[in-house]
């Protein structure tokens, strides 16, 4: 049974890797803007950066089950004296697709969040800092499972003394 699993879940990707023709000039996946973050300097400060995926589509969770899937991950840099930790994903929903109803699928649909600390020096000057970096994912809809790609992850903190 397990092994019909794995198969199956190969065949998937396999297909999705033949089947694929982009999104077009609409990404499955899209960043919804992060509003204006003070932080005083040698500090932390909360950020949940929202995500939405378009109603056709579900991406495999930060913790997918198998192994031949592809997680959702968040990188995030800044500037030296800035740095983002503690990425915390939101748990993944069961998704049983109807041609596999003994495979369950941990993914994202819809409207899902990842919270992140950004933190910084205490001798960093007062300024705005760029924080950026890129989502990575993979697409499938209730057919097939496409190419992984990355979409722009872009945001301002100001830090005040």
């Amino acid at each position: 049974m397990r092994r019909a699993g794995v198969v199956f879940l190969t065949l998937l990707l396999l297909a999705g890797l033949v089947l694929a023709q982009g999104f077009g000039d609409k990404p499955p996946v899209e960043m919804a803007p992060v509003g204006a973050l003070q932080v005083k300097a040698g500090g932390s400060k909360n950020v949940s950066l929202d995500f939405r995926i378009g109603s056709e589509y579900h991406i495999n969770s930060h913790t997918p089950r198998s192994p031949l899937l592809i997680p959702t991950v968040l990188k995030l840099s800044g500037p030296e004296q800035v740095t983002v930790a503690d990425l915390k994903y939101p748990a993944g929903q069961d998704l049983t697709l109807p041609f596999s109803p003994d495979e369950k699928l941990s993914v994202y649909s819809g409207d899902f969040t990842v919270d992140a600390v950004v933190k910084t020096a205490a001798n960093l000057p007062a300024g705005t800092y760029p924080i950026s970096g890129m989502l990575r994912f993979q697409a499938c809809d209730h057919s097939a499972c496409y190419p992984p790609r990355s979409i722009p992850v872009r945001f301002q903190i100001t830090v005040v003394k």
